[in-house]
C-alpha cells in the first residue's frame, strides 16, 4: 500500500490501522521464540511456504526444516509482539511479563486467546503501547534499552505491514520491502 507524503492514516495511523480489528477476537495467540507473542485476527486462511533449498553451509537440521512444506493458518491480520518488554494482566493482575518462565508466558497467551480487542493506545513519547481486551485482558509493551527496536508489527493478508518502533516512529509498506528502504515517520501523540 503506497503511503502519502503526509503519512498513512491521517493524524492517527494507529487508530486507522486497528479500526477493523476492534471487536474481533484474537485467536491462535502463542509464544514464539523467546518472549515473542503472535496473535491472529479476522478470517483464517492458509499460508503455504514451499520447500526451500538451503545453502551448502547450513546444518542438517536447517536443511531438513527448509526442505519441508510449511502450512500455517493465518488471520487477515497478524500481530507480532517482537523486541520489547511486555506485561500481560487479567483484570489488573499480572500473569506474566517478557522475562517470565515459558510456562507463565504460555499461560498469558492462553489468557488472551479468544478475547476481543477493545482498544489500542500508543504513547510514542515514551514508546509504550497498551492493548485492551474485553474479558479483562491487557498487554502493555515498552522499549528495551535500544530506542530503535521494532516493538510490534501488524501484517495484513494484502501483504502490507505496519511496524511500530520503540522511538515512536512507524513504517507502512510491503512486507517484502528491504529494511533499509523503509520510510520511518514520527507518530504524533494524539489526545485521548
Amino acid at each position: 500500500m503506497a503511503t502519502s507524503s503526509s503519512g498513512w492514516g491521517g493524524s492517527d495511523p494507529v487508530k486507522h490501522l486497528f479500526a477493523p480489528l476492534i471487536g474481533l477476537p484474537a485467536w491462535g495467540v502463542q509464544n514464539g521464540q523467546g518472549a515473542m507473542l503472535t496473535f491472529e485476527f479476522g478470517k483464517p486462511s492458509l499460508q503455504v511456504r514451499e520447500p526451500i533449498e538451503a545453502s551448502a553451509g547450513a546444518s542438517a537440521h536447517i536443511r531438513a526444516s527448509l526442505a519441508r512444506r510449511r502450512v500455517v493458518p493465518r488471520g487477515e491480520w497478524h500481530l507480532w509482539i517482537y523486541c520489547c518488554n511486555w506485561r500481560c494482566a487479567a483484570n489488573g493482575v499480572e500473569i506474566a511479563h517478557s522475562d517470565s518462565a515459558s510456562t507463565d508466558i504460555a499461560t498469558a497467551a492462553a489468557e488472551l486467546d479468544g478475547q476481543r480487542l477493545l482498544a489500542v493506545k500508543v504513547e510514542p513519547l515514551i514508546g509504550r503501547s497498551t492493548f485492551t481486551f474485553d474479558l479483562g485482558g491487557s498487554l502493555e509493551t515498552s522499549p528495551y534499552d535500544d530506542g530503535e527496536d521494532e516493538q510490534w508489527f501488524v501484517y495484513r493478508s494484502s501483504g502490507d505491514v505496519f511496524t511500530y518502533r520503540a522511538d515512536g516512529h512507524y513504517s507502512w509498506g510491503p512486507s517484502d520491502e528491504r529494511p533499509e528502504d523503509a520510510v520511518w515517520r514520527p507518530l504524533m501523540a494524539v489526545p485521548t
